[in-house]
């Protein structure tokens, strides 16, 4: 927990967290029992008499809560532990919840029961002694209703009458408040005009409450009023309390009400309010055999006091139309806060494994990072305080869903809390990472290795995890690997099989935090329906990798506590880069290389690289061209090129290559949306489905079930097709002008075959982006579960149907139990081909508006890396290609650039 300084899977099953860690989102749901509040609450108080009052209680674990002299509306939990002298946490109050450590409660009092009962505040010291005032505070703030108000529809805001009473939590932006109102113990937003402070009783408010009438007075109106009446008077032997006169049968009854600090005692019980007094013994016996039945009001409702202050007001509709409304996220934010970043993320639960939307705001004043349940909401579902939290990335392999990453917070050095966040596109997730950098503790490297203020450093970790060897079967019979870096869990292998299983797991992990030292491998065994068993451990020191390029190894494992007897060897394969980017000036000379229209640099570039490589390289060059606006240039330059060098139509495209790499890469980039209207209805409609399409008599269990099934997945598939035909608009219009470029060449090169301006798009669209979503809908983000077993053969089986429509081919002979979607195909093979030609049908270069963040400084150094790397080779081809001297010249002028600022001469 923060303490104020001086200063004041692939398998949803998979628990990527360990045993120590926490999850954020989560209010505290057990019972909590506190001490009452009168015994530790001390109102406005500064830090030194806090101090003062812990010391002089003399007993290590004294305690009291506060609110903060520096920041008036929060509060401070003050404790005296074991060593040194007290220690201060802040409290965060926001909306009526109170923040401290990650944790989240809905009440002080349950923070105090949290901490007394249920957990330490730091290792080994927990809440034992409330140090009380010298008098019970009550210094909540309350207004009186003027007027009316109901509520705008999916707002936080409350239905109110006008004499309602509330208790101010928070002020917040545009004149609205915070409050939970003492009648209907509602909690929400209530704007201010509406409302006046309460400086009296707050009891007086209330319309059976009688403040100038005479004993006598009262026991005529409830005689009048009838048996089971009541009425609320002050006390008269004890001024400042108060009486419940009661009509019980045909008796009057006197039931004392003592004001005990900010709380009301009746009974030995003890109440918030007035209100609750009355609520309680309206539904159960005050007095045996009888309840609280009707209430007598005041004749004029309201003491005169607060008639006058009503009468005083006018409820026009000048008083309404002056309201501004209630904004959402906005109102918690000052009118001079740095808001870096809004938008809808998915984060995950940890308890119950799902992951949900919510709606982020990045507060980079308070170096806090909100979410709520959507836009229009004011109060956080949660708040992670950046402060005291690192940064990791998250491998697609942990959870089989791209573009996630972690916050990992740290209140105490004690207890870890973890929050997964999860982004509709590479491009968003980037722009979020480089936001939340700055703010996160292990994002600036403890002792900087570069000194130049212009530079920028990124670590790299590649790792591959192999296979292993002698593993012991009794033990380690299902075998996955976790990859974690500092005991934070970022990537997962398959489940393995046998003594020497073989995994061959590529992990890429291109910006990890400079405050990593090492790598795990953490080894576990799948147990069926139990907790998987931790059986043994790897790690590797990154400073053992430095400057080696990749270390291929066999690594002893390592036995956890409990396992016994050898373990075996893993073989890794590793390489760690520290990265240094220059400032982007530097590279212009790289950059106009690589925007020279005829694109050959980037061709020589990309064939001395190695396969393994293709996809960085595209990557890099998708982002400077991006930056640039020029992508549909070298997009459609490429497929020119790969189009003119193939002598087949049935091979086109068919190879791994640059171009290839290029299209897939942009597409996944671009068309997030795209896919997403034009399949995600259908495939969670399909997800959400127990019944089974399967056709494949080999897979039924009776035969009989072929019909019906057949006539269902048809149904099913006409249904995706449908949606896929009407999203045309949803395309990305540079990817439809690529494609018509594309249905060009194509046709020029093949004059006399029809199908190849279909099929050269088809290949893209359906084989290399639709096609694989519907297969793997999480790893697009179409889902948040994998799927059943069920569902994952219709999905399959729809994607087969849809590559034949796509390729206009018959289904083939290998395949007869596809037979029953011939016909489908042959109706749609029209319509296949006007959609395909309808979304290529943008024949201009559309103008571009998208903005990166950034600049592509860090991609244009990717290019340069690889260049130097392979320098040999470029030399080698400056022999038959003299362009190629052009590259080699300014890959050694960075490289000299480069040591010159790293004072390396």
């Amino acid at each position: 927990m923060a303490a104020d300084g001086p200063n004041a899977d692939g398998n949803d099953d998979f628990n990527p967290r360990s045993g120590e860690l926490e999850c954020t989102e989560e209010h505290i749901e057990s019972e909590l029992k506190a001490p009452e509040e009168k015994l530790w609450y001390h109102g406005r108080l500064d830090r030194q008499s806090a101090e003062d009052c812990l010391l002089n209680s003399g007993k290590v674990g004294s305690y009291l809560i506060r609110e903060s002299d520096s920041k008036p509306g929060s509060f401070v939990l003050s404790y005296l532990g074991q060593s040194g002298p007290p220690t201060h946490f802040r409290i965060i109050a926001m909306c009526g919840d109170y923040y401290i450590g990650g944790r989240q409660f809905e009440s002080l009092s349950d923070l105090i029961g949290y901490y007394t009962s249920c957990s330490c505040l730091m290792k080994n010291e927990q809440l034992r002694y409330p140090v009380p005032p010298a008098e019970p505070v009550d210094d909540r703030r309350r207004v009186l209703a003027m007027f009316s108000y109901r509520k705008m529809p999916e707002t936080d805001e409350l239905n109110f009458d006008k004499g309602d009473t509330f208790i101010v939590h928070n002020e917040l932006e545009d004149e609205w408040l915070w409050v939970t109102a003492e009648r209907t113990k509602e909690s929400g937003l209530v704007p201010a005009q509406f409302v006046e402070e309460l400086t009296g009783d707050p009891v007086e408010a209330l319309p059976y409450f009688h403040g100038n009438i005479t004993k006598d007075e009262a026991v005529e109106k409830l005689l009048k009023a009838g048996e089971g009446s009541y009425l609320v008077r002050p006390s008269e032997n004890s001024p400042g309390d108060y009486s419940l006169f009661f009509l019980c049968g045909k008796e009057v009854r006197r039931f004392r009400i003592d004001k005990k600090g900010r709380f009301l005692h009746l009974g030995g019980r003890y109440f918030d309010s007035l209100f609750d007094i009355i609520k309680r013994y309206t539904s159960e016996e005050i007095v045996e055999g009888f309840k609280l039945i009707s209430a007598v009001y005041r004749t004029n409702r309201l003491v005169s006091s607060i008639d006058d202050r009503f009468e005083a007001v006018d409820g026009t509709d000048e008083t309404y139309s002056s309201i501004r409304q209630s904004s959402g996220p906005s109102l918690l934010t000052r009118s001079n806060d740095r808001i870096d970043m809004t938008g809808f993320l998915n984060k995950r639960s940890d308890r119950k494994k799902l992951w949900k939307s919510f709606y982020f705001v990045l507060n980079g004043t308070d170096k806090y990072l909100y979410y709520f349940e959507n836009e229009k909401k004011s109060k956080p579902k949660g708040i992670i305080d950046l402060s005291y939290s690192a940064l990791y990335p998250v491998h697609d392999s942990l959870f089989g869903r791209p573009n996630c990453f972690q916050i990992v917070s740290n209140y105490d050095n004690n207890n870890e809390q973890i929050c997964y966040v999860c982004a509709d596109s590479v491009d968003l997730a980037q722009k979020w990472i480089q936001f939340l950098k700055p703010y996160c503790d292990n994002s600036r490297a403890i002792r900087p290795q570069i000194h130049h203020a212009l530079l920028k450093e990124f670590h790299k970790l590649e790792v591959s995890i192999l296979d292993a060897h002698r593993f012991p079967p009794k033990i380690l019979n299902h075998p996955y690997c976790v990859l974690s870096l500092n005991n934070v869990r970022v990537g997962r292998t398959d489940v393995g099989e046998g003594a020497n299983p073989f995994w061959s797991a590529d992990f890429f992990l291109d910006d990890i935090p400079p405050t990593v030292e090492s790598f795990t491998v953490l080894l576990f065994n799948k147990i069926k329906r139990l907790k998987d068993a931790e059986i043994a451990s790897v790690t590797v020191l990154l400073s053992e990798l430095v400057g080696r390029g990749f270390v291929d190894d066999a690594y002893s494992l390592q036995p956890m506590a409990g396992t016994k007897g050898e373990l075996g060897s893993l073989r890794l394969k590793s390489r760690y880069q520290h990265e240094i980017i220059m400032p982007q000036e530097e590279y212009t000379s790289l950059k106009e290389l690589l925007l020279d229209d005829g694109y050959e640099h980037i061709l020589t570039i990309s064939q001395v690289s190695g396969e393994s490589e293709r996809s960085t390289l595209a990557y890099a060059l998708l982002q400077i061209f991006r930056h640039e606006r020029k992508e549909a240039g070298l997009l459609c330059a490429l497929n020119d090129k790969e189009i003119e060098k193939e002598a087949e139509v049935s091979t086109l495209f068919r190879a791994g290559s640059l171009a290839t790499t290029l299209m897939v890469q942009y597409m996944k980039l671009t068309s997030t949306n795209f896919v997403q209207r034009a399949v995600k209805e259908s495939v969670q409609k399909i997800v959400e489905l127990k019944q089974s399409c399967e056709l494949d008599p080999k897979f039924l269990e009776n035969t009989t079930d072929q019909q019906s099934n057949s006539d269902f997945f048809l149904r099913l598939l006409t249904e995706v097709v449908e949606s896929i035909f009407s999203s045309i608009d949803s395309c990305p219009l540079t990817l439809r002008f690529v494609c018509n470029c594309l249905q060009k060449r194509a046709r020029a090169k093949w004059p006399s075959d029809d199908t190849v301006k279909t099929r050269v798009i088809s290949g893209f669209i359906f084989l290399r982006l639709l096609c694989p979503a519907i297969i793997n809908p999480k790893s697009f983000n179409l889902v948040s579960e994998n799927p059943s077993e069920t569902a994952a053969r219709t999905l399959k089986l729809v994607a087969k149907a849809l590559q034949n429509l796509a390729n206009l081919v018959d289904v083939g002979p290998k395949e007869a139990y596809m037979e029953v979607v011939q016909p489908f195909v042959k109706k749609n093979k029209d319509r296949m081909i006007s959609y395909l030609d309808e979304l290529s049908n943008i024949p201009r270069e559309p103008s571009v508006h998208e903005i990166l963040p950034g600049d592509s400084a860090r991609e244009l150094a990717t290019i340069h890396q690889l260049c130097d790397t392979h320098l040999d080779a470029l030399k080698a081809l400056m022999q038959n290609q003299t362009s190629t001297r052009r590259i080699v010249v300014v890959t050694e002028m960075l490289t000299n650039h480069k040591k010159r600022y790293m004072g390396d001469s």
